[in-house]
């Protein structure tokens, strides 16, 4: 470790070694401070988060040291140095330090932590890839929803027809209970007219009872049909209510998957600006 004579050193570096205290304190980041002239460190002001980092006091400096480069081009250099070096990510600006005739005498580096802008990044990232999964499932969820409302509509068009097809079924069993009403009346009339003619009408007798026989059970078979009728039309009711709330269901469940597709693009462009910002930390 060189020792350092700082009466030699020149009188810029002098004036700013006299001010680094309190230049880092204008700094809301904890960082740390160091100086170089044009060989060696000649003052290193600590950071708590780059304890990893060590004393570089006196320490002379190489061909590989940054410093080295930023004062031979005499221009600035800005680099982040992965935590596999010091345990934490590094942040450090290097600047050429000058004198009053603009000749390079030196450097200033400032090193501050970015774990933060690094831990930042990587949440950024993760949100904005689950953002996209999510996304994606939301848009099967939306082509899924859609489908079956379409689905349901169609049933909704077949419970029609078929309520449509009860409906007519109902005013052909009336039309049939009106011909057994006449054919019994008829078969009435027949068997009158029968007992009036005596023996010579007993054959037209036994057909006018058969007509009313036949009456009659067309009657209990309409009644019957009709029974059932009104059981198919409560049934189809009650499926035509299950089925409107179904797609009632259905339609709003696509308007919420509509809305949170709509949330989860603006999350996905939130951790867009926020993975932005942290690189510019």
């Amino acid at each position: 470790m060189a020792s350092i004579n700082y009466s030699e050193l020149d009188e810029s570096l002098q004036y700013l070694i006299h001010f680094a205290p309190t230049v880092k304190k204008l700094f809301t980041a904890d960082v740390a401070i160091s100086i170089s002239d044009l060989e060696t460190v000649v003052l290193q002001l600590h950071s708590k988060e780059l304890s990893a980092v060590g004393d570089m006091l006196g320490h002379r400096l190489t061909e590989k040291d940054p410093m080295i480069d930023v004062m031979r081009r005499n221009r600035e250099q800005m680099m982040t140095i992965p935590r596999e070096y010091y345990g934490v990510d590094l942040k450090v600006a290097i600047v050429p330090i000058t004198n009053k005739q603009g000749k390079v005498v030196g450097s200033l580096g400032v090193s501050s932590s970015i774990h933060n802008r690094v831990d930042l990044i990587d949440i950024a990232d993760k949100f904005a890839s689950s953002s996209e999964e999510i996304g994606a499932s939301t848009e099967e969820l939306t082509v899924s929803a859609s489908n079956l409302s379409q689905y349901m509509t169609q049933i909704t068009t077949a419970q029609e027809d078929l309520a449509h097809q009860v409906a007519n079924s109902s005013k052909i069993l009336d039309m049939i209970n009106n011909v057994a009403k006449n054919t019994r009346i008829l078969g009435f009339n027949a068997g009158i007219e029968a007992a009036r003619s005596g023996e010579h009408g007993r054959g037209f007798a036994v057909v006018a009872k058969e007509i009313t026989k036949l009456a009659d059970q067309s009657g209990e078979s309409v009644n019957e049909i009709r029974q059932l009728l009104d059981v198919m039309k409560a049934k189809v009711e009650e499926v035509s209510e299950t089925v409107n709330k179904t797609l009632h269901i259905s339609e709003n469940q696509t308007a919420a998957i509509i809305e949170i597709s709509s949330s989860i693009q603006q999350l996905t462009e939130v951790a867009e600006k926020i993975d932005d910002l942290a690189q510019r930390i």
